[in-house]
């Protein structure tokens, strides 16, 4: 009877432990939050004339914003010619570094790179789209003019269910992922 009884209290006191033990918090799998912005330290213009490397232009922020200053190189270019350009976003604060260029391929019914030029005799054309025909901006044609100097402002915007479905898009829209200005010399 007494071993009965033991057993009986180690069932009930099994059970009533098992059946009302609450799980700790830190236990949960923590959720991710969709389509969670990307750090983006580098951007490479890389240029080419033909099949022939030009050259690649570089934004570096190595630390992201309020560190120390970025680095940026000046976009040099010959008048009178007609290069493919395509950008190359990464994340060098890991490592291996993360290539970003290909989430916002993945992604590009949601992103399109803005390309704003101030003074200088040079010219930009998409030259990729998303599903929809809107130009995402990853690759481009660059005509340069006669010689000048100027800027080429390149922005990123993430714009989900924003986007546009025809057109041009429209760089008022979304959240802005990289923005870089870089001067831009033109020689002859």
């Amino acid at each position: 009877m007494k071993k009965n009884l033991l057993n009986i209290a180690l069932f009930v006191s099994l059970s009533f432990t098992l059946f009302n033990c609450k799980k700790n918090k830190d236990d949960a799998p923590t959720p991710q939050a969709p389509n969670e912005q990307e750090q983006i330290t580098t951007l490479h213009l890389i240029v080419k004339e033909g099949s022939t490397l030009v050259d690649t232009f570089s934004f570096k922020d190595l630390d992201g914003p309020g560190g120390n200053a970025p680095t940026l190189e000046t976009i040099n270019l010959t008048a009178g010619k007609t290069y493919s350009a395509l950008l190359l976003l990464l994340d060098q604060s890991k490592m291996p570094a993360d290539t970003i260029s290909k989430d916002v391929e993945e992604e590009k019914n949601e992103h399109q790179f803005f390309y704003a030029v101030t003074m200088a005799n040079l010219s930009v054309q998409y030259n990729d789209v998303d599903d929809n025909g809107v130009p995402l901006g990853l690759k481009t044609l660059m005509t340069t003019a006669g010689a000048s100097t100027g800027t080429l402002k390149v922005t990123l915007k993430h714009q989900p269910n924003l986007k546009p479905k025809t057109g041009n898009g429209d760089s008022s829209l979304g959240e802005t992922d990289v923005e870089v200005i870089f001067n831009v010399n033109i020689v002859n």
